[in-house]
């Protein structure tokens, strides 16, 4: 395929703009030819600009746990020679780049989270401004759901997963409410965990879904069904494992980015990252997170919490 009618089908393609997306460009430096790792692909948006940075010389390989993001995007983007779509575990990327055969790479991003059509998806379960089922799965194969944990664990256990995984204030009020009323009847939607929750809270914190007042920044559930997610994908767990897999396959001068949307994510890039500079096998390409434009966040409020860090393989 010649490079115009690659530009004109990949022009074609209408995805959601993704978080920081001129941002994540620019900090990997393509060039032509260059072999680039999405170890997040979502709906391709990333992926689409840096298939026209690359060029037809050069390869991108685009990872999704979900396989309904594969599917998406190998319909979105066809058959072009450049592409090599993987259902996969950005964790397992050593083992997935052996199995195609790519040795190095030249680039790679993460964008840690889940994407806006899992979001808008009401039957993933991920958004609690969404009735569904309570499942959150990023790999629907897996066989633990939020309801499996909602329903399964103890009062202590709740307690420690909303604080670790959520940082949630009301941690102990929530995992003692759920406790009682999953004896009266299961938990097994997400508007059954809301109306759970919004009981749990004392008179002043609790209001309807959908009628968030001026000083509330966050839903009372907000906290909780990220931890939920977290807990059932294993997202903490599988960043820390992917980011050294990742690095390690970089060429001298390759660069790695990665959009993280909470403390608990930034925290391990951050670490990591200042790990490899202070060692000399790595440098900073900015000493702080770049973060969305208020434009941007005008725009897509879910980018308001966005963080982008890059480091240089020395």
């Amino acid at each position: 395929m010649n490079p115009l009618a690659v530009k004109k089908k990949l022009s074609a393609v209408l995805l959601h703009k993704p978080v920081l997306l001129e941002e994540a460009v620019q900090s990997l430096n393509l060039k032509s030819g260059s072999v680039v790792l999405d170890g997040t692909l979502g709906s391709g948006g990333h992926s689409r600009e840096f298939l026209k940075a690359i060029g037809e010389k050069g390869i991108l390989v685009g990872l999704d746990q979900d396989p309904e993001a594969i599917e998406r995007c190998r319909k979105c983007f066809g058959d072009l020679p450049q592409l090599r779509l993987h259902q996969g575990n950005f964790r397992n990327s050593d083992v997935i780049l052996d199995l195609l055969k790519i040795p190095s790479l030249d680039a790679a991003l993460l964008d840690v989270g889940f994407s806006s059509d899992q979001l808008e998806d009401s039957e993933r379960g991920f958004s609690f401004e969404r009735q569904g089922p309570l499942d959150m799965r990023m790999d629907r194969l897996k066989p633990v759901t939020a309801a499996d944990l909602v329903r399964d664990l103890s009062q202590v256990d709740l307690e420690h997963l909303f604080v670790r995984f959520g940082e949630e204030r009301w941690a102990r009020r929530f995992a003692e409410k759920i406790c009682q009323k999953r004896q009266e009847k299961p938990i097994m939607t997400t508007d059954d965990l809301v109306k759970v929750l919004d009981a749990a809270l004392p008179r002043a914190y609790s209001y309807p879904r959908g009628k968030r007042p001026s000083w509330a920044r966050h839903h009372p559930a907000t906290r909780v069904f990220q931890a939920l997610r977290i807990a059932v994908n294993d997202e903490l767990e599988s960043l820390s494992e992917a980011l050294p897999k990742i690095f390690n396959r970089l060429n001298p001068g390759g660069r790695f980015s990665v959009i993280s949307f909470h403390s608990l994510e930034d925290r391990i890039v951050k670490h990591q990252f200042k790990a490899w500079a202070q060692s000399k096998q790595g440098a900073l390409v900015n000493k702080k997170p770049i973060e969305a434009s208020d434009e941007e966040v005008d725009a897509n409020p879910r980018s308001r919490s966005a963080k982008l860090r890059t480091i240089e393989r020395l």
